[in-house]
């Protein structure tokens, strides 16, 4: 049964593929894609997808409270022997949202509360609509990953596991192990929009 849910919808993912072309730059994402893998050659088709999520839908899904945001970014400097990735990266092809390595917190360019209240503003809820829209944009985004990097550690699995969770209505990914290895990546999403009243875009 699992198989023939992620066949429909690995199909209806290709044939939305061509009539939603029109609502996406190609080249943007291409640049994206081709920016991304300059920057971390190691990374895994699972890490390409957190990005371009990310750009999307920002970190509303992370979201509980105030006081648990602080305390994670407090822990987490706590526990980071090595702080890897840029201070600030823009996410995806829209630009819509911004990493903020916590080096910015630790080397006192912002605070740890500032970095959550930006981090609490930029947060916004994500609808079943949005996921079945983001399912469009993915397999486009996909189809051009798959023309420019096809040889990606584990594409094929990583490619399938996605699928699977999209069809299940499961949409958030981790880092790839690999990517973690070699970029020990510890940072917080904001919008671009936050990014400028901190100061550190």
């Amino acid at each position: 049964m699992m198989k023939k849910t992620v066949l429909f919808f690995a199909t209806l993912m290709c044939l939305s593929l061509f009539s939603c072309q029109s609502h996406f730059d190609k080249q943007a994402i291409e640049a994206s894609v081709e920016e991304q893998y300059a920057a971390y050659p190691e990374m895994h088709l699972q890490d390409f997808y957190k990005n371009f999520f990310q750009d999307r839908f920002g970190p509303g899904h992370l979201i509980s409270n105030r006081e648990a945001a602080l305390a994670a970014i407090t822990a987490e400097l706590a526990h980071a022997d090595t702080i890897g990735c840029q201070t600030t990266e823009l996410c995806g092809w829209r630009h819509n949202y911004v990493r903020v390595s916590l080096s910015a917190v630790r080397d006192s360019l912002i605070s740890a509360a500032q970095l959550t209240d930006a981090l609490m503003a930029s947060a916004k809820p994500v609808s079943d609509e949005d996921i079945r829209q983001w399912g469009k944009e993915w397999a486009f985004i996909l189809s051009i990953i798959e023309q420019k990097h096809p040889d990606l550690p584990d594409f094929d699995q990583e490619k399938q596991n996605i699928q699977q969770a999209l069809a299940s209505g499961q949409y958030v990914f981790h880092h790839s192990d690999a990517f973690n290895r070699a970029y020990h990546p510890h940072y917080r999403l904001i919008s671009v929009e936050q990014g400028e009243i901190l100061g550190i875009n």
